[in-house]
């Protein structure tokens, strides 16, 4: 028997079973197989999993992954009165779990979870409007009441208390470098972390994990009552639901497809255009079985890829693709789309329908209402991006987990009379150093020369300004008073409040090119697909502070659309001498999304990094964030482009 049911397969099932078939199975592309972002939740995880061993010292870790000596390990620990276990491994029937720690006290045994998720004191896991366990907490709890599961029935004489582990965001960290105690590297394939010599928990400072006590909570789930059922094992009752899990897995069986709204964001459903030779889609596979789909239907235009669209209402009435909304399931009135002045949800639904179905023309459209906006603001324009480390364990004291550090921002500048200029370009480049003060000295500096209007790309930037004044109050550096009025001019409400060019998209503009998407990434290559003025400008070389000879406009020869231009960075160490030693997870990929950067920056704080490797990622993100802002600027010029050619 070489398949078990361990706690990530069971939690995969919770929102569909069929899944679990995927996972088992060779050949089935993940979206998550190649996801920065979760890479770097990982790593984070992986640390506050030992930071918790340090909460619970003396504990002896199960090394070995063989399935029976871990198992064999495990039961002779057991036999002593107390004992801590780490990484405890527990089997019954078809189910197998490694307990994060397992606390045992006589008779009864703790079993504790760790998670790198926040929670505050006064948070409640059970929702006020209907008794169950709230959305957000499901996977967590979920997960927690299937190891209790396979511990009762393993182990009927013991007590079992369950426990979650969590980040507990009430919490200022007291010492300075706490990552600096847990260093994460790669062994076989896996992530690991050594521990700084000699550290305990008085090191640490305040204890920034909380174990949270949920038996009440795993046993409303075990009986039935933690959520609404997402499938028929599960209504059957918890042991009915486990044991049918296990068969199907035992036998290497699919779960009989059930589809739903749930399909939209499953990690199997993977443009067909992106799948490798010998890949399959899990998702198409489930499509044909349940509605006999052809290769041909998942070329249609899919009601999931309406943007911001209520997915549930659309599958609840069996229509899966835009054209069966055409004309009179529309979500508003396609009449007269083009005379109005802004759109509201609705109607932006319907523009991307009405354009993706053909039923209106294809082409690009900008309504009145951005011009208005353009002429209301004051030059010179500042198209500003910030980068920020979000960390479950903070670097430095005095913080909270997950506080927004910013280390790093950009700005390009137009004039009025239309010259450009990348004009700063900052980020801390001393390890060890708390940026976030001479983030807002540097950004201060950059921006108190004139009264021109500032752009930013969505919400993050607000969000960052807000945690930067939060923290100089709590500082309280020399100039925090003259940096906190600045940077309130910023924020929302502010008398220089940030112009969100998300907004404007989401308001005024779109381009079939754009999908369902609003997000930067997606709407540069539309623009540049679409300007005649972007081409010309971009398929000569840029030259800005760290981009050099950079040819932004080049087509993809297959679909004559323009290649986004952060599919065109170079990767990590490029023109760095013996780059090939930098960090190999680093050196194969390039900085091509928030997370990643993130990643990177956090890298560059250790202090066993060597020069070469610290350079090959600095010159990278410097190039990364440089692009951030000129596509803001690309964005805009064809804004300008469209106002001309009225």
């Amino acid at each position: 028997m070489s398949e078990y049911l361990t706690k990530s397969k069971f939690t995969l099932c919770l929102d569909c079973p069929t899944k679990l078939y995927y996972a088992t199975n060779p050949g089935y592309r993940s979206t998550k197989d190649d996801n920065d972002f979760l890479e770097a939740l990982a790593k984070g995880g992986i640390q506050v999993g030992e930071l918790a061993k340090l909460y619970y010292p003396g504990g002896v870790n199960i090394e070995t992954l063989d399935h029976d000596s871990s198992l064999q390990q495990t039961n002779e620990l057991l036999v002593q009165d107390n004992i801590i276990i780490y990484e405890a491994a527990i089997q019954y029937e078809q189910c197998f779990i490694r307990v994060d720690i397992l606390e045992k006290k006589g008779n009864t045994l703790n079993l504790i979870e760790v998670k790198s998720k926040s929670w505050k004191p006064d948070e409640k896991f059970i929702s006020s409007r209907d008794g169950t366990i709230k959305t957000g907490w499901q996977k967590y709890l979920y997960d927690i009441a299937f190891q209790y599961w396979v511990m009762k029935c393993a182990f009927h004489e013991y007590q079992i208390e369950p426990y979650l582990m969590l980040i507990d965001k009430s919490v200022q960290t007291t010492v300075d470098g706490l990552h600096q105690n847990f260093k994460v590297f790669e062994e076989n394939g896996r992530n690991k972390v050594i521990l700084k010599p000699g550290i305990t928990a008085k090191d640490l400072g305040n204890q920034i994990l909380t174990p949270v006590p949920v038996i009440n909570e795993v046993k409303q789930i075990l009986d039935g009552n933690g959520r609404e059922p997402q499938s028929d094992p599960e209504a059957a009752g918890f042991d009915i639901w486990i044991g049918l899990l296990g068969t199907y897995l035992m036998v290497n069986d699919k779960y009989p497809v059930e589809i739903g709204a749930k399909c939209k964001n499953c990690e199997y459903r993977v443009n067909r255009n992106e799948l490798k030779k010998g890949e399959k889609s899990g998702f198409e596979e489930c499509w044909k079985e349940a509605l006999d789909w052809k290769d041909e239907d998942f070329e249609k235009a899919n009601v999931f890829d309406i943007w911001n669209g209520k997915t549930k209402d659309y599958v609840k009435k069996e229509i899966f693709f835009m054209d069966e909304l055409v004309p009179d399931k529309l979500p508003a009135d396609p009449s007269n789309l083009y005379q109005l002045t802004e759109w509201d949800r609705t109607q932006r639904q319907t523009v991307q329908i009405m354009k993706t179905t053909r039923h209106h023309s294809y082409d690009e459209v900008v309504l009145s209402g951005l011009f208005e906006e353009m002429d209301s603001w004051t030059y010179p324009l500042h198209f500003i991006d910030f980068e920020a480390l979000r960390a479950a364990i903070p670097f430095h004291k005095d913080l909270y987990p997950y506080n927004l550090i910013p280390f790093q921002f950009s700005c390009h500048t137009i004039y009025e009379d239309g010259r450009l200029e990348h004009c700063y370009d900052w980020i801390e480049e001393r390890p060890g150093q708390l940026p976030t003060i001479e983030f807002a000295r540097h950004l201060k500096k950059c921006l108190e020369g004139d009264g021109g209007t500032v752009f930013r790309y969505h919400n993050f930037e607000d969000m960052v300004l807000k945690d930067v004044i939060d923290l100089l109050e709590t500082k309280q550096p020399p100039d925090a008073d003259e940096l906190s009025d600045f940077l309130q001019t910023l924020i929302k409400a502010g008398s220089r409040e940030m112009v969100d060019q998300h907004r404007l998209n989401e308001k005024y503009y779109y381009s079939p090119h754009l999908g369902g998407s609003i997000s930067i990434k997606d709407v540069l290559p539309a623009v540049l697909t679409e300007s005649d003025r972007l081409e010309e400008i971009y398929s000569k070389p840029y030259n800005g502070l760290y981009l050099k000879d950079m040819i932004f406009y080049k087509q993809d020869p297959n679909t004559g659309n323009a290649i986004s231009p952060y599919k065109l960075l170079n990767p990590i160490g490029h023109g760095i001498p013996d780059y090939e030693e930098a960090d190999r997870y680093l050196e194969e990929n390039k900085i091509s999304e928030g997370g990643a950067a993130m990643m990177a920056w956090s890298r560059i704080q250790f202090d066993d990094i060597q020069e070469v490797e610290r350079q090959a990622i600095l010159k990278s993100l410097y190039e990364y964030c440089e692009l951030d802002t000129l596509a803001m600027v690309m964005i805009h010029q064809h804004w300008e482009e469209l106002r001309d050619n009225l």
